[in-house]
Parts: C-alpha cells; structure tokens; sequence
C-alpha cells in the first residue's frame, strides 16, 4: 500500500472512532424483573415481591425484557445495589448485574427493600433506570411461606407449591379478563377458567383466551376500522405484554404492531388473541415456563417453541399508510 492511501485509511478509521453514532448500538428494555431461585419476578413496570427466609443466602440477578426481532428476550441488565429499606438485610457478593443478600432477622412478612441503579448503554424509560427490589421476609428455613430453600418438607411443600398454582392460575386468568374482555374476573363461569389453567397449564390459558376473545368479538363490528383496530391492540399489547407504551409509540416504533393491526382487521380478534399468546415475549414477561414446572399440572408443557409476536402471515403493506388517529 502506498504510504499516502495507508495514511488516508488510518485518518478514516480514527474518524469513525469519533463520531458518536459508530458507537454500540443501545439495548432496547421495554421491562425489568429479578430472577432469584431460578424463579423471575417482575419490578417495572408490574413489581411483585420475592419471598425468602430468614437465614436465607440468595443471588438476585436483575434481567430486562429486550425486543429482538419481534420476540422478547431476556439479558442482563447491568446496575449498581444498595440496601433501601429494613435492617435484617445485608449485600454481599456482587457481579456487573448482580448480588448476594443475607436474611439475617425479620419474619411476619416483613418487607425489606434492595435499590438499583441501571449503569449500563440501554434505551430505556428513565423511571426504570432505578428502582427497588422488594423481599417479603417469612420466618427461619423451614417456614411454609416464601421459597423453602432449607428443608424438604414433602407434602407440606407440595400443598404449599400446589396453592402457589393455584394463585399463579388466578392471575392469569384476571390478566386474560381484563385485557380481553375489559371487566374483572367473577363468577362461575372465570372459577371454570380459572381450573382449566390450573390442570392444563399452557393447553388451558389458550383454550380460555380463545374462548374470551370470541365473546368480546360479538362486540365488534364484522371488520374494525383501522382506528379501533390500532386502539383494541394497543390494550392488548399493555396488559397481555406489559408493553409500558403508549399507542402512538406502539405505531410508531413497532413494526410488527402494524403488522398485527392488519391481522387483526383481517381475521379478527380471535387470531390476533392467539398471536400473543402463543409469542415467546408472552411467555416471558409472563413467566409461563415458571407457571408450567408448579405441581398440579396434569398435562405435558405444550409447545415451548414460542413464536415471533407478529403474525408473518400479514401482508407487509403498510408503506404510504395514513397514521391512525389515536
């Protein structure tokens, strides 16, 4: 190479090395939840506790849902740990997204609380850059509440992890009501549901969201205006994926959200229902895999392969479209 195109390459590369936009591309987290015992719980935007012991030594790993090629996946999410609230916890260890924490005193379901603070390159919502990560404190190992990581208590824990089904099978069938059919689950009718998630795992939850989104399609015209159509999947998305989006920034930034609009004026809200449920991002943010290893369950764990959230059945035709009006 002459020496004057070498010296033009090596000006070029320490240009790109400059500019700001060759740097890495930000990793998209739509939510974060902590993993501990092998079991994930949400913190943002849905927080729920965590339940341990006194005595207890658990790792916490805080993880957050990213969208990647229309799935959600899990990955690390790198932040700094402090003890927030209650004086029966102490931090140990700690990794780049992750911490140890001793159970030294509490009991009573007593709260304690960890703060975070994300350090790392994410595109995120700024009011899940920090947060707390709440632990409901039972009494010493072997107690029946919380995570019963000390002793083996045969058929006291099988009841226990059986209720915990039980519990798990009555959450989702509210989440299924509420972002379905827009009503709170009652009667004998959402107990029946609530039994056939609980004794057929994945197989139940499909065949109720299936059988809820043909009621509330009765409710609809026989093909939705593409308004209605943006506005009925919008809710979808927030409360059966915790999208924590508005439906603007659902249009604007989610390609397979349009593709689902069309899916869903097309062939109704039937398909679309099992579209979403039948994603791997459902089952993520969801924790159905969680779900599905709860005694109780007397079927196999159904399909695990979960799909892409958007239909790639819908045809692609949304170049020229007029914005909906949200």
């Amino acid at each position: 190479m002459k020496p004057t195109a070498f010296l033009r390459s090596a000006v070029a590369v320490l240009a790109l090395a400059a500019v700001p936009g060759a740097a890495v591309a930000q990793l998209k987290i739509i939510a974060v939840q902590a993993k501990a015992g092998g079991t994930t719980y949400g913190i943002a935007p849905n927080e729920e506790q965590i339940p341990v012991n006194v005595g207890d030594r658990v790792r916490i790993d805080l993880v957050g849902t990213s969208i990647e090629g229309g799935r959600g996946v899990e990955r690390p999410v790198n932040a700094r740990f402090n003890v927030a609230s209650g004086r029966g916890i102490d931090l140990g260890q700690a990794g780049p997204n992750w911490v140890v924490v001793t159970i030294r005193s509490g009991g009573n379901n007593e709260l304690a609380q960890i703060g975070y603070t994300v350090n790392g390159n994410y595109d995120m919502r700024q009011n899940m850059r920090s947060g707390r990560i709440t632990l409901q404190i039972a009494g010493g190992r072997g107690s029946s509440s919380g995570n019963d990581r000390g002793n083996d208590r045969g058929n006291d824990r099988g009841n226990q992890r059986g209720n915990e089904r039980w519990d798990r099978s009555g959450d989702l069938t509210r989440m299924l009501y509420r972002g379905i059919l827009n009503q709170d689950p009652r009667g004998d009718d959402a107990r029946n549901d609530t039994r056939r998630i609980y004794d057929d795992g994945l197989n139940g939850l499909r065949a109720v969201a299936r059988d809820l989104a043909g009621s509330a399609e009765r409710n609809y015209s026989s093909r939705m205006s593409e308004d209605q159509a943006v506005r009925v999947l919008g809710d979808l998305y927030r409360t059966l994926l915790h999208r924590n989006m508005s439906t603007r920034d659902l249009w604007q930034g989610d390609r397979g959200f349009r593709g689902n609009v069309d899916t869903l004026r097309r062939d109704g809200l039937v398909r679309i229902v099992e579209v979403i449920v039948d994603s791997e991002e459902f089952r993520s943010v969801n924790k159905i895999y969680d779900f599905e290893r709860l005694p109780g369950h007397r079927g196999d764990y159904g399909d695990r392969g979960g799909r892409s959230t958007y239909d790639h059945q819908s045809r692609d035709s949304r170049d020229g479209r007029r914005p909906p009006t949200f």
